[in-house]
């Protein structure tokens, strides 16, 4: 009785001090994805305002936040970090792409990104929030042509999000993102298609002045 008792103790005692490992580990990452989240969002709002050396030096720093986090992962075979995970690795997709997108580069692939497949997905999927958010400031600044760029990336990446039709369990989050980016594309339609209309009834109505001597 009391040998299986002591056995079931130093049984006991390896399962928490393993335990007690993968907590450690768990605070620490989630530690570090909240840095990753914080830097990226910084290096997305210095792109949106053209303070794109500002943006690449955040996406460095993002993405070597990312790979000391990921030290931690292989610890933690016990707890279910891999969304935490997920979410900061399409963070750092979504700045990257945007910034690669904005410096008119080959937009980059997950490998050179250091994210995992899912990761770029997701960030893939977000990416067309901001190229959204880009076009329409490109109107406003009477930049037609870069808020035309700008549509014409967010169907391409829509299409390339077509093409993954895996259940969720394998894509968690991209069946989501996919439909979301749907919306953005014809709500954005929709304003450069105003904007071009607007912009011709313009041109018609100086073309007429002038006509008339005004």
């Amino acid at each position: 009785m009391g040998s299986s008792t002591m056995s079931l103790k130093k049984i006991g005692d390896a399962i928490y001090a393993n335990l007690a490992v993968q907590n450690k580990s768990r605070d620490l990452l989630i530690d570090e994805m909240h840095k990753v989240l914080k830097v990226t969002r910084e290096a997305i709002s210095a792109i949106h305002q053209d303070e794109m050396n500002k943006a690449g030096k955040s996406i460095e720093k993002a993405q070597s936040l990312l790979k000391a986090a990921q030290t931690h992962v292989e610890k933690l075979s016990q707890l279910p970090v891999i969304g935490l995970v997920h979410d900061a690795e399409g963070e750092v997709a979504e700045a990257s792409l945007f910034y690669s997108f904005r410096r008119k580069e080959k937009l980059p692939d997950p490998e050179k990104i250091g994210v995992g497949v899912i990761g770029y997905l997701q960030g893939l999927g977000d990416f067309v929030g901001e190229l959204r958010r880009y076009s329409i400031d490109s109107l406003i600044n009477d930049n037609p042509d870069e808020a035309k760029r700008a549509f014409n990336q967010m169907e391409q990446v829509y299409a390339t999000l077509m093409t993954f039709d895996f259940p969720h369990g394998l894509t968690p989050g991209i069946r989501r993102k996919t439909d979301l980016a749907r919306g953005l594309i014809e709500r954005t339609r929709a304003d450069l298609s105003t904007a071009v209309e607007n912009r011709r009834l313009l041109a018609g109505i100086f073309s007429l002045q002038k006509s008339l001597g005004k």
